[in-house]
Formats: structure tokens, sequence, C-alpha cells
């Protein structure tokens, strides 16, 4: 079983990346912000989630945990996953790795698109011209970039003491990524 967890920076083309490995190697893609938005609208954790959004506050490690974890245990039987977006903290990764030891399975490898913090800007900026995202707005991006220096860039830690990292340049584009993303897969498998 291949696990792979595509990391950066917001705005690094993880979403991306992620939607071509699963398209290429059949991997179930886990993005926790589309497994979010569908809770949403129709999840058990729906209301819940809703209650924490509404008022401005972070939705709980346990919440995200309880559903990451829901709907990788509807993937179970594949050929491995890809997680998008999740792990967000330590915590997070910390309960993944428990979650997989439980099911005799482990993160392979964590593929890290390394992008300087301006560029990504640059490209939220750019995606928003065409996407019509409306969480790609100056203030948000602002917001999101402080979140991932403080919760989730330290996972990048974690996961190198466990020599799990591999660093790619993110600043080629999208199919150089890709084609070195497979080389080393192609390694790995």
């Amino acid at each position: 079983m291949l696990n792979l967890i595509i990391f950066g920076s917001p705005g690094a083309g993880k979403g991306t990346q992620a939607a071509l490995i699963d398209k290429t190697y059949k991997l179930a893609h886990l993005s926790s912000g589309d497994i979010l938005r569908q809770e949403l609208k129709n999840g058990k954790l729906g209301a819940r989630i809703k209650k924490y959004q509404d008022a401005g506050r972070l939705v709980p490690d346990n919440l995200i945990i309880e559903m990451i974890e829901s709907a990788a245990l509807k993937k179970m039987k594949g050929a491995g996953f890809i997680f998008d977006g999740y792990p967000r903290n330590l915590k997070q990764a910390k309960s993944l790795d428990k979650f997989l030891t439980k099911h005799n399975t482990a993160i392979t490898t964590v593929f890290n698109l390394k992008l300087s913090e301006r560029e990504a800007k640059r490209r939220i900026i750019l995606r928003r011209q065409t996407s019509g995202r409306s969480d790609d707005n100056y203030q948000t991006i602002k917001n999101r970039f402080l979140v991932y220096r403080l919760q989730t860039a330290p996972i990048l830690d974690y996961y190198k003491q466990q020599k799990k990292v591999i660093n790619i340049d993110g600043r080629p584009d999208i199919k150089s990524i890709f084609k070195k993303i497979t080389k080393l897969l192609t390694k790995l498998k």
C-alpha cells in the first residue's frame, strides 16, 4: 500500500498534484477541504462543524480527525491514499500515524512542494482571478500563511525524523513537477 502526504504552503499546488497522482496511481485522494465541504452538505458531522464555522472559530482537531478517519475507512481496500491538506498540525499527524498503524499500514512518503511565500501568494491571487474561490482574498491569504507557519510547517520536522520527507521544487510548471513525482514514485513502488 502506498500512502502519501502532499505537503506545502498555501498556493504550492498540493491539490493539483494530488489529483494527478490519484488519477495516475489510483490512490484514494483524501482532500481535507473536499471532505469538509461534503460533510457540511450531508455528513453526520456537518451540523457540529457548521456551528464552529458560523461562530468564526476553527473546527477542533477531534472533529477533523474523526471526519478524515471516517473517509479513509471507506477507501481502505484500495492501493493506498494521498492526503491533501491533512494533517495540518502535529496532533493530527500523530493521530494519522496511530490510525494507519491500527490498520497495518503507514505513511510511505511526504512530498513537500517547496515554494517561497511570495510566489505562493502570487499564485493564489492569480487563482482567485480564474477560479473565483472566495477564500482567496488578501486577509484570508495572510491568515492562512500565519497558520501554516505556526501550526502546519512544524509537521515537516516530525516526518523528517521518520525519514519520510522528499523536497520537490514547487516553482516549475505543473507537468514538470508531476514528472519529478512520477520518477520518485517509480523508485518507491
